[in-house]
């Protein structure tokens, strides 16, 4: 009976060890495979995030903007100043072909005349502490400028580009580099901030800084 015992019990312990041998094999390959499915889960559900926010996508956006611009070598009441603070509007429209990159043509308008200190002699000139001040008159310009838009992140977009601007005096040709910030109201609208540095090529530079709305299209 001692042997019939001892053979029973060797057989129990193997097969114990097989039983919780098979579980830990089992465990082995469930463990891992659930956490496929899960892995692949949550890569779908990113994949779908990623199709819905691009189907919902604007590609074309209309925008405009109330300014302010800084002449720097501005002049007033026949003086040479540092800077002439003026009013103006902005009107632009930009396509963007994915959430990064756009084009667009942007517009400004300043809504007084006035006159910058420039460098050409040939120029009307006026009178400076007894000095002759070569001038440059500016009829209310209209700028036209070809601007790539860049957005680092989705609320800060960086620009630049070029164009000219026109006036009843004298036409230039514009550099201009900028920035501008959107935020997103509901029903496909943004409000916006932009500041925008323009060079005037032989002439004259100025500083454009507003706020404004945006309609998503």
């Amino acid at each position: 009976m001692g042997t019939f015992e001892s053979i029973n019990l060797k057989c129990f312990m193997i097969k114990t060890k097989l039983f919780y041998t098979l579980c830990l094999l089992i465990l082995c390959f469930i463990i891992p495979a659930k956490a496929q499915e899960s892995s692949d889960k949550e890569e779908k559900h990113h994949e779908q995030e990623i199709e819905q926010h691009e189907s919902h996508h604007k590609h074309h956006a209309l925008s405009g903007s109330i300014n302010h611009t800084v002449i720097f070598s501005g002049i007033k009441n026949g003086e040479a100043q540092t800077s002439v603070f003026l009013p103006s509007f902005g009107l632009n429209y930009t396509y963007f072909f994915n959430n990064k990159w756009g084009l667009g043509l942007h517009n400004d308008i300043i809504l007084e005349d006035f006159l910058v200190k420039g460098e050409s002699t040939n120029d009307p000139t006026t009178r400076n502490n007894n000095e002759e001040v070569a001038v440059i008159e500016r009829g209310r310009p209209i700028s036209m400028a070809v601007m790539g838009v860049y957005k680092v992140i989705p609320n800060l977009g960086v620009m630049a580009g070029a164009g000219i601007e026109f006036s009843s005096h004298e036409d230039y040709a514009i550099v201009r580099f900028g920035l501008e910030a959107p935020f997103h109201l509901p029903k496909n609208w943004e409000v916006f901030g932009t500041i925008t540095y323009d060079i005037m090529i032989d002439a004259y530079t100025s500083l454009t800084y507003g706020i404004g709305l945006v309609k998503l299209l």
